[in-house]
């Protein structure tokens, strides 16, 4: 029989053996995201503090005392000069000297050719997932990781990615121009199993969604419901503002862009495997408040000569200045437009409003002014088409939304009524040679290329382009007449 005395001491031996089964850890898992080659702090513009940065990110992440891991959700280069000429390397290099444990492609990140993102994640030591991405010939790029997992303290988090083409349409397959996104729910539940048998404790989702569209709750309610159980999803989603639950989950933002980063506190029960809680801010990465990074400075400081140094390389000259738009139409698309056509030595060529960000200056033209006027990586495709099906081409654009070179459109109810070329109107049965953009032609419901008879991608960008037609030609005319005129109502 037990006295008194040793009952208590039995309770207490239970009691403390609980609480070690029990146990509790906290990691910490810092995420950014869009930062798109803005790698230092920013100043001035209305900014009373500088603000931003890898090197002062870095600084925040070395002050951390609890086990830690940085993940990036992608969106690498397309704001700046510097990223536009390193195609995301600047970004890659500044990750690396964190170092972070696992960084996702974003849908930017897919206008890389499937050679220049094999150059980028083997020039980098930081892993680069893209889970549901495959290349055309429905092959895994060997390149890419679908999985990563990192030791933080006593627990092993295990991460996937999945990028999201379309909230609206989900769990479709999505062909771009070099790539395959998979079904999200089929390549979550392969990543998901992978991580659990590899031992992976916690496993976070890194998901990326197209800026171009919105995700709300729902959406992420109804992805997590079809897979097997995740237990944190980091997404880039401006509209999720705060964490919140989906069912077992829990779904939380990155940070957003150079100057800020989520620091999520993740409470995790090692014995059970499994996240029993979360803690989540975002941290303004102000540089007076954190300091910067020496290391990081340098990195940055060295891409940012090199890029200054190319981008200042003259390639013509313009006599005058070239507006967006002016009361007698648009001289820098017609110009460019012009530029397409004589390149292509084509019949006529078309080119959206929309490629031009800004005017063209006259005076020397630079790489860095190229950037300027045409940061998108459009390249020039060439198409043959007959001259009936090019007119009902014509007709299923927005008139007001294109510059025409070889071609003059007459309107009628603001609609394209008729086309003739220089030489007169279109011949029905006749082949013509059409130069336009790949953004004209991006997908099988375009008009222009659903009407084609062939059609192939030059590889040649609408930049490079527009810098050859600057190293010959200085001066642009209008054609008399116009290229585009009211027609009868």
């Amino acid at each position: 029989m037990r006295t008194p005395l040793a009952s208590r001491l039995l309770l207490a031996a239970l009691l403390a053996g609980a609480g070690a089964c029990a146990k509790k850890e906290q990691v910490v898992i810092f995420a950014t995201s869009r930062t798109q080659g803005r790698a230092w702090a920013a100043e001035g513009g209305g900014l009373s503090r500088k603000t931003g940065g890898f090197a002062v990110f870095k600084k925040l992440y070395d002050a951390e005392a609890r086990p830690k891991a940085a993940v990036d959700l992608g969106n690498w280069f397309s704001a700046v000069p510097e990223g536009w000429l390193t195609r995301g390397r600047s970004t890659l290099a500044c990750l690396d000297g964190v170092p972070y444990a696992a960084a996702a492609a974003g849908m930017e990140d897919l206008s890389l050719s499937p050679q220049e993102m094999q150059k980028l994640a083997e020039s980098s030591r930081t892993r680069i997932l893209a889970s549901n991405l495959y290349l055309k010939s429905n092959k895994k790029p060997e390149f890419l990781a679908s999985v990563a997992a990192a030791k933080t303290g006593p627990v092993k988090i295990g991460f996937f990615s999945v990028l999201i083409a379309s909230p609206s349409k989900p769990n479709r397959p999505k062909y771009l121009a070099a790539y395959k996104l998979e079904k999200e729910t089929y390549e979550a539940a392969r990543a998901v199993k992978s991580l659990r048998d590899d031992g992976a404790q916690v496993v976070v989702m890194l998901l990326g969604v197209n800026p171009k569209e919105a995700a709300g709750q729902d959406f992420f309610r109804d992805l997590l419901s079809k897979v097997p159980r995740v237990d944190l999803v980091i997404t880039d989603e401006p509209s999720v503002k705060k964490p919140f639950r989906a069912g077992r989950a829990w779904v939380a933002p990155a940070g957003s862009g150079p100057d800020e980063a989520a620091r999520l506190a993740l409470t995790v029960d090692p014995a059970a495997g499994r996240m029993t809680g979360l803690d989540w801010d975002r941290i303004k990465l102000y540089a007076d408040k954190y300091g910067e990074d020496k290391a990081e400075l340098d990195i940055i400081a060295g891409f940012r000569k090199s890029a200054a140094d190319h981008f200042a390389r003259r390639v013509g000259f313009l006599q005058d200045d070239l507006p967006l738009a002016d009361k007698a139409g648009t001289p820098a698309a017609d110009f460019a437009s012009d530029c397409l056509r004589r390149w292509a030595k084509s019949n006529a060529a078309i080119v959206g409003l929309s490629e031009l960000a800004a005017p063209l200056s006259s005076g020397p033209v630079t790489v860095g002014s190229l950037y300027a006027s045409f940061p998108a990586d459009s390249s020039v495709v060439f198409i043959k088409i007959r001259g009936d099906d090019l007119e009902r081409a014509l007709g299923g654009l927005q008139p007001s939304e294109i510059s025409v070179s070889g071609l003059k459109l007459t309107l009628k109810d603001g609609a394209v009524d008729r086309v003739a070329t220089e030489a007169g109107p279109l011949t029905a049965a006749k082949v013509y040679r059409v130069a336009v953009p790949d953004s004209l032609a991006g997908g099988p419901e375009n008009a222009i290329l659903s009407s084609a008879m062939e059609f192939a991608n030059s590889r040649r960008s609408v930049r490079d382009v527009m810098g050859w037609c600057f190293s010959r030609q200085k001066a642009w005319a209008r054609p008399e007449g116009g290229r585009i005129a009211k027609g009868d109502k």
